[in-house]
């Protein structure tokens, strides 16, 4: 044995609390006090030669990114990736990238020899992270925190996948099943926990060998033997020894104890490899083997497992699971407690490191440890125990029709979850090879950029390979600020996904990319008049001197919805059907919001954020002599087919006078009463016009009728040829809002007073009085939607399902239920950890564009930063995630929004999938699927009960068969997860069943 303590390998003379060496054996890290993990090259270690040593770069990278000590370092599987954590509570995953490193600024440290980035950053624990582990196949990383809490990332995106808190205390240590079905833990409340990686439920909770423990380490690394039947556990006692207690598979019970050091137990690492032991005659031929101290002639013997024990005693001890008695005890090498160990890629060379800031390598023969089994040799023993690992977590169909709907969703929806056929191990590729020069690693013809291979990742119980995913970061920019202990923190904020990466965040149906704004001067933006450019629905703010070329807002701030009719006079994007007039040539971007309420004072305005909506106060429109103007299309069986315009102007004085012949002959002038015209004109030719005596305040209007809302509190209704159909109407306050349907006869209108009315002016019948009241509740006003008594409303308007909609300063949406006749809040900021929360909504296709997703996007951009960049926990993550989707759902049936109700359907089907939440989702299913037998009212033994939960079972909801639904959506969202299919298959059968029972009836 050789041992060598090279005196170079320091952290500044702080300590080092971790070190791992990489599979390749070419590197390896060390993690210290100095917030640094340092990697270095594994070449002088086995140098003889003190100038061909001398030669070689034996620092290769210091990585800096970390803000605190870090606790643990590390290295991927396959060689590429390194992960640490610290006592900043976070993770981070580096990766190599082509070219030489940097250097710290005053640090007198050469440059780095190579260039490390940080690939991924793991955010979510509450306190220092502890250690940390990958999984088998490179998936999935578990860290362990004093928080008390375990945490399983997924590896390709740095996603949580699952939170473990059945620890009571800190946890200082995990570790990995080698085949992959469990993960054990051990933690300060004097417990080892098995968890089960298919559900993560807890298994075992080991107590027994840890309640006389004494003393307090600050590490537990516990340690997973490679053919998977033994775990090596750490701070056992048993008067008068501390020992290391090793638990077996399946019963999980302590079949025997190391024994012997003085102190604590802190780290144990089992070798990589297992090994075989032959004893040699004198003439070098094997006279036989050993097993377990007796001799076989016959046979080779068992393979066994070296492990390695470090301990507080500053000692280091190595023993084989086939002898009682240790192979080496190390002593005196250290002055302090040894916190982690490594062997390397061999199995022949044991790395330890220790408080003191000193790292030691101890070089075993083969005669000392054994004969290492070959890879192939390892691999027959585990299927020998175990199976086939391959496919050992994949959870087999137990119908067809599993099979068959997998297919279905994998052919709709991509690959979700293959059939089982697809599970196969991803191999992953060898590093590629790699050259020594100048002393320096480089990876010959090593891509530009390194990319995380294809990998089998667990999902619903099964392996599914997924395809190599290059990890593309957000653009960010940093906010820094100091923590109480005055460290200095800089935290990024998400601007969103870069371009063309949109399904890398989160599900692809809901994330979509936000359009772009182009950012217009004010100059630019006043002089952007276009003649030819149309907005139907749109109104718009001119001086009478611009009457011939009308100001309109970009064309890139108001296709958000593509609206038929021009009947309404709002340009906001997301709500803009309202008939508010609006500025076209407003100089900001930011809408204003008129004050209702029951006072007269004047309207407040309130400045929102980065949204098209621009509704003007009353003033305004009063003071800045404009012109209003709304177009509508002309009728499908008109001779002409060109637009009609409705516009009002206000009267010059030279035009505001009349005249009277008095008594005598003479004339006398006198002011006229009219203030404003209205002029409807199709194609540059005026059709009809009136004079009004009080300046209009908003226009609406379709191919039915027209309406004039006045300053003064009245409101004119005309016909298409300009007859005044209706004597003027006192509605006793200006008009806020007005809007109608496309094609029908109905009318609502806000007025500045708050209340709410909508009109059939073909049955000259009230159908709605409402007041915005109700809107007034704490839970739905904050500063920005209510001031000096009024409601701040930036939207009313009539939704495409013609019921009531009013969306406040804070975007808060709320619809009128006419059946119900109360208020629905159907968008809001409640939920801002859900993983269907986006500020993006769709613009491909703006007239499909769903009505929901347009007033949630607005939400979500009033509500700023802080409602993007969300740290809940995971718990309330998915919470808020499955309650998000049911009140998404509920919100889609009420706007009678189909499309958005069966995407939101088909989310919620599969996050219910995922959470394996069988109740709620057979009461989906329930739902959907109705009685399952033939409703015959003809006859009394088949016809529903009046108490049957089915009695007002209707098939059809929003136009769509329930059934077809649950057929083409639900079920293919259920085969996603194997887990269950049971629950599956029924309603297969079911449903099968239905559908023969009404073909029978056809028939009949």
């Amino acid at each position: 044995m050789i041992v060598e303590k090279p005196m170079w390998l320091r952290h500044a003379g702080l300590q080092i609390f971790s070190l791992d060496v990489q599979p390749s054996g070419l590197r390896f890290a060390t993690a210290g006090g100095d917030h640094k993990v340092r990697i270095w090259n594994m070449k002088p270690l086995g140098e003889r030669d003190s100038d061909s040593s001398a030669s070689v770069n034996k620092l290769l990278a210091t990585l800096r990114d970390h803000f605190g000590s870090v606790n643990c370092v590390r290295w991927a599987k396959c060689g590429r990736l390194i992960a640490s954590g610290s006592d900043d509570q976070v993770i981070l995953v580096h990766e190599r990238r082509p070219g030489s490193g940097t250097t710290e600024f005053g640090s007198g440290e050469p440059p780095d020899v190579e260039n490390w980035k940080v690939l991924l950053t793991l955010r979510g624990h509450t306190a220092d992270v502890v250690d940390l582990g990958w999984s088998p196949d490179d998936t999935l990383i578990a860290s362990c925190s004093l928080d008390n809490t375990v945490r399983v990332w997924q590896a390709a995106t740095g996603s949580p996948v699952t939170v473990l808190t059945g620890h009571r205390s800190l946890v200082k240590g995990v570790t990995w099943d080698p085949i992959g079905s469990f993960l054990a833990t051990q933690s300060d409340d004097k417990s080892v926990i098995i968890w089960r990686t298919s559900n993560w439920g807890l298994v075992q909770r080991v107590e027994g060998p840890y309640d006389k423990t004494v003393g307090s380490t600050f590490f537990r690394r516990l340690g997973w033997s490679p053919c998977g039947h033994f775990i090596a556990t750490t701070h056992g006692f048993q008067n008068p020894s501390h020992t290391a207690p090793v638990l077996e598979r399946g019963e999980w019970l302590a079949s025997f104890d190391f024994v012997g050091h003085n102190a604590p137990v802190v780290a144990v690492r089992f070798n990589h490899s297992m090994f075989r032991k032959q004893v040699y005659t004198g003439n070098g031929a094997a006279a036989g083997t050993v097993i377990n101290g007796a001799s076989s002639k016959s046979k080779d013997a068992l393979p066994y497992n070296v492990i390695a024990i470090g301990s507080q005693d500053c000692c280091i001890s190595v023993w084989t699971t086939g002898s009682p008695r240790p192979v080496f005890i190390g002593k005196h090498f250290f002055t302090q407690s040894v916190v982690d160990l490594s062997w390397s890629p061999d199995g022949y060379t044991l790395f330890c490191c220790s408080l003191d800031g000193t790292v030691a390598s101890f070089h075993f023969e083969a005669k000392e440890l054994g004969q290492k089994i070959s890879d192939s040799e390892m691999e027959e023993f585990k299927k020998s125990r175990y199976g086939d690992v391959r496919v050992r977590q994949v959870m087999l169909a137990e119908s067809p029709a599993q099979l068959a709907l997998e297919a279905a969703a994998a052919k709709q929806w991509g690959s979700v979850n293959p059939p089982a056929k697809t599970a196969e191990p991803a191999s992953v590729p060898p590093p590629p090879p790699v050259v020594a020069v100048n002393g320096a690693l480089g990876a010959e013809g090593a891509p530009k950029v390194a990319a995380t291979e294809a990998a089998s990742i667990p999902n619903g119980g099964g392996l599914v390979t997924s395809a190599p995913a290059k990890v593309i970061p957000s653009p960010v920019k940093q906010t820094e600020y100091r923590r109480p202990d005055g460290r200095r923190r800089i935290i990024p904020e998400p601007l969103g996904p870069p371009a063309g990466h949109e399904g890398l965040f989160g599900n692809g149906v809901m994330h979509d990319p936000q359009p772009e704004i182009p950012n217009v001067p004010t100059s630019d933006f006043r002089k952007n008049v276009d003649e030819k450019r149309e907005y139907p629905g749109k109104a718009v703010v001119a001086k009478e001197s611009d009457a011939e070329n009308k100001r309109s807002l970009p064309e890139e701030c108001t296709r958000g919805v593509d609206v038929p009719a021009a009947k309404r006079s709002n340009n906001n994007t997301a709500f803009s059907e309202t008939g508010a007039a609006a500025p076209a040539a407003h100089p900001s971007s930011a809408p204003e919001a008129f004050g209702v309420g029951i006072n007269s004072n004047p309207p407040a305005s309130i400045a929102m954020v980065q949204q098209a909506d621009m509704i003007t106060p009353l003033e305004r429109i009063s003071s800045m002599k404009g012109v209003l103007s709304i177009r509508t299309q002309a009728p499908e069986d008109a001779v002409i087919q060109a637009p009609i315009t409705l516009e009002s102007r206000l009267i010059e004085s030279s035009d505001n006078l009349g005249s009277i012949v008095g008594a005598g002959g003479t004339t006398l002038k006198r002011e006229s009463l009219a203030k404003a015209e209205v002029v409807c004109s199709q194609a540059g030719v005026v059709r009809w016009h009136d004079r009004l005596s009080s300046i209009p305040t908003a226009l609406a209007g379709n191919f039915n009728f027209w309406a004039v809302a006045c300053s003064d509190g009245t409101l004119q209704i005309y016909t298409m040829a300009g007859r005044r159909s209706q004597l003027s109407m006192m509605l006793g306050s200006p008009a806020a809002f007005m809007d109608c349907n496309q094609q029908g006869w109905r009318l609502l209108l806000v007025t500045k007073e708050g209340s709410l009315y909508l009109w059939d002016l073909q049955e000259s019948k009230l159908l709605l009085h409402e007041s915005l009241s109700p809107l007034l509740s704490p839970s739905s006003v904050n500063e920005n939607s209510k001031s000096n008594g009024l409601l701040k409303v930036v939207s009313a308007r009539l939704s495409r399902a013609g019921a009531p909609l009013v969306v406040l300063a804070n975007q808060h949406a709320f619809l009128f239920h006419l059946n119900m006749h109360c208020w629905l809040r159907v968008a809001d900021d409640g939920f801002p950890a859900s993983n269907f929360v986006t500020t993006w909504p769709e613009v491909s296709a703006p007239a499909e564009t769903g009505e929901l997703a347009l007033l949630q996007a607005g939400v979500t951009g009033a509500a700023g930063k802080n409602f993007i960049w969300n740290r809940s926990s995971l718990e309330e993550e998915k919470w808020q995630t499955r309650v998000h989707l049911e009140v998404q759902m509920s919100a889609a049936q009420a706007l009678q929004s189909a499309s958005e109700y069966r995407r939101f359907l088909l989310a919620y089907a599969r996050c219910l999938a995922r959470e394996v939440d069988e109740a709620r989702l057979r009461e989906l299913c329930e739902e959907l699927l109705g009685p399952t037998y033939v409703v015959d009212s003809s006859s009394p033994s088949r016809a529903p009960s009046k108490h049957d939960k089915n009695h007002h079972w209707n098939p059809e909801i929003l136009g769509m068969k329930k059934r077809e639904l649950l057929k083409s959506e639900v079920l293919p969202a259920m085969a996603s997860n194997r887990g269950v299919q049971r629950l599956l298959n029924e309603f297969v059968d079911l449903l099968s069943e239905c559908e023969v029972q009404q073909q029978i009836l056809g028939q009949q």
